[in-house]
C-alpha cells in the first residue's frame, strides 16, 4: 500500500479548488479587454500586455493538482501574479488613460490573492496594489511609458461595464464558493452528529450488555455455589465415617477439588458484584494489628502443608483505626494465597504499619512478600486487570480464576487507596496496598 503523501504534498490546494471560477473570472476580464482593444481599437501591444500574462494564471488550474509542496506553489503564484500585475500596468499606461480612472482597476487585486491564496497574502498584496498606484500616478507626472493611444479614444463607458460585470461576477463566484462551502461544512456536521449517534447508542448497547452479562455471570456463580456448599457437606460427613484407606485418599481429593472450585466461585461472585453495583466502604472501628494476624493464621495450614515459613513483621502489638476491616481482611487473604501459591519454599513476610499516604493523608500500609517465582516485566502492566494473558498463564500452570488481584483492585479504589507491586523473576514479589484510615477513639 502506497504511503500517504505529507502536509505540504496534498494533492491539489484547497482554495484553488474552492475558488477556481475567481481563476476563470480574473483571466475571461482580462482577454476580453484585450481582445477589445486589439479588434476593436487596432491595438495589438495592448491587447497582447492585457492577455498575455493572463493566460499564465491558467497555469495555476495544472500546478494546484499536482504534488508541488504548497509553499512553492504560493511562491509561483505571487510570481504569475507579478507578472500579470506588470502587464495590467503597462497595458493602461498604453492606452493614455489618467491615473485617475485607471487605478481602480487595481482594487481587484488584494481581493482576488485574499481569496485565492490566502488573508496574509491579501495584505502583502494591498501595499503592492498602493505601490502600482504610485507607479501610476507618477508616470502621468513623469511620462516613463508614452501612450500608445489617446485618452479620447478610450471607450470608457465600455470599461466602466466591464468593471461592474467583473465585479458582480467576483462576488457571485465569491458567493457560490461560500455557500458550497457551508452546505459542505453543514453536511460534514450532520454525518459526524449520526455518527456520533450511533455510537452512542453502540456504546448505550454494549454497556447494558456488559451489565446484563455480569449479573448473569453472579446469578450463575451463586446459583452454582448453593449446590457445591452441599457437595462439600456431604464430602466432610463421608470423611468421618469408616473408610477403606483408598477411599479416605479419594474422598480427601474431592475436598480439595471442591475447595479449589468453591474458591473459584466465590470470586467469580465478587469480582461480578463489584461490576454490577457500587459498594460503599464500611466505617467500623477495628485493630488493624489483629485483623493482619488473623489473616495469616487463616493461612498457617497451608504455609505448613508446603513448608513455607510465615514472618509476621508488626512493628506494634495494637493498631486502631476506623474503617473497612472485612475487605481489608479480603485483600490480605487474597495476596498471602497468592503467596504461597507461587512459593515453593521459603518465607513469606507480612507487613503491617501506620504511615502517610502519597498524598499526606494518614493510612494504614500493608506488605506481602514471598521469595517465590515473580513476575515477569512484559506481565506487569496488565496485573490488575481481570482475563489478562498473564491470568491466563497462571491459570493454565497453577489454577484459580485469574480474578484475585483484579478483585484487590477494586476494593482498594473502592476505599481510595493504592495497591502496587515489585517483582523480579526468579526472586520473588512484594505485593503492598494501603488505604486512608481514621484513627480509633
Amino acid at each position: 500500500m502506497a504511503s500517504a503523501l505529507p502536509a505540504t504534498r496534498a494533492f491539489g490546494w484547497k482554495p484553488y479548488r474552492r475558488f477556481r471560477e475567481l481563476i476563470l473570472v480574473s483571466v475571461a476580464g482580462h482577454l476580453a479587454v484585450a481582445a477589445f482593444y486589439g479588434v476593436y481599437c487596432g491595438q495589438v501591444l495592448i491587447a497582447l500586455a492585457f492577455g498575455g500574462p493572463a493566460l499564465l494564471v491558467l497555469g495555476l488550474f495544472p500546478l494546484a493538482k499536482s504534488n508541488v509542496p504548497k509553499r512553492q506553489i504560493r511562491a509561483i503564484s505571487h510570481l504569475v501574479l507579478l507578472v500579470n500585475l506588470g502587464g495590467l500596468l503597462l497595458g493602461l499606461m498604453w492606452t493614455g488613460l489618467s491615473a485617475s480612472t485607471t487605478v481602480w482597476w487595481l482594487v481587484w487585486w488584494p481581493l482576488f490573492v485574499a481569496h485565492l491564496i490566502g488573508v496574509l497574502d491579501g495584505l502583502v498584496w494591498v501595499m503592492l496594489a498602493l505601490l502600482a498606484s504610485v507607479v501610476l500616478w507618477s508616470n502621468d507626472q513623469h511620462h516613463w511609458v508614452q501612450p500608445l493611444m489617446n485618452r479620447q479614444d478610450n471607450p470608457l463607458q465600455l470599461l466602466q461595464v466591464g468593471f461592474l460585470l467583473i465585479g458582480a461576477a467576483f462576488g457571485l463566484v465569491v458567493r457560490r464558493a461560500h455557500d458550497v462551502y457551508e452546505a459542505t461544512i453543514k453536511q460534514q456536521k450532520r454525518t459526524l452528529e449520526d455518527r456520533a449517534t450511533r455510537l452512542e447508542n453502540a456504546l448505550q448497547a454494549l454497556q447494558q450488555a456488559n451489565l446484563d452479562r455480569t449479573r448473569m455471570f453472579a446469578q450463575i456463580s451463586h446459583e452454582v455455589r448453593t449446590p457445591l456448599n452441599g457437595l462439600m457437606g456431604f464430602a466432610q460427613l463421608l470423611g468421618h465415617s469408616t473408610l477403606t484407606p483408598q477411599q479416605a485418599r479419594h474422598v480427601d481429593q474431592i475436598r480439595h477439588c471442591g475447595d479449589t472450585l468453591l474458591q473459584i466461585v466465590n470470586e467469580m461472585l465478587d469480582f461480578s458484584r463489584l461490576e454490577a453495583t457500587s459498594t460503599e466502604p464500611d466505617r467500623q472501628p477495628f485493630d488493624a494489628i489483629q485483623l493482619a494476624s488473623c489473616a495469616v493464621d487463616m493461612v498457617a495450614s497451608i504455609a505448613d502443608q508446603k513448608g513455607v515459613t510465615l514472618v509476621r513483621d508488626f512493628p506494634i502489638e495494637t493498631l486502631g483505626a476506623v474503617g473497612d476491616p472485612l475487605r481489608i481482611k479480603q485483600i490480605l487473604l487474597n495476596l498471602l494465597g497468592n503467596a504461597l501459591k507461587f512459593t515453593a519454599s521459603g518465607e513469606v513476610h507480612v507487613r503491617c504499619c501506620s504511615q502517610p499516604m502519597s498524598d499526606g493523608r494518614a493510612g494504614l500500609y500493608f506488605e506481602v512478600q514471598d521469595s517465590g517465582i515473580g513476575i515477569p516485566h512484559d506481565a506487569m502492566p496488565q496485573l490488575f486487570q481481570p482475563f489478562s494473558k498473564a491470568s491466563d498463564n497462571t491459570i493454565q500452570q497453577y489454577g484459580g480464576s485469574g480474578l484475585g488481584l483484579a478483585i484487590c483492585k477494586r476494593l482498594v479504589d473502592m476505599m481510595s487507596g493504592s495497591i502496587g507491586v515489585h517483582s523480579e523473576p526468579g526472586r520473588g514479589t512484594l505485593f503492598w496496598f494501603e488505604v486512608p484510615l481514621s484513627p480509633a477513639v
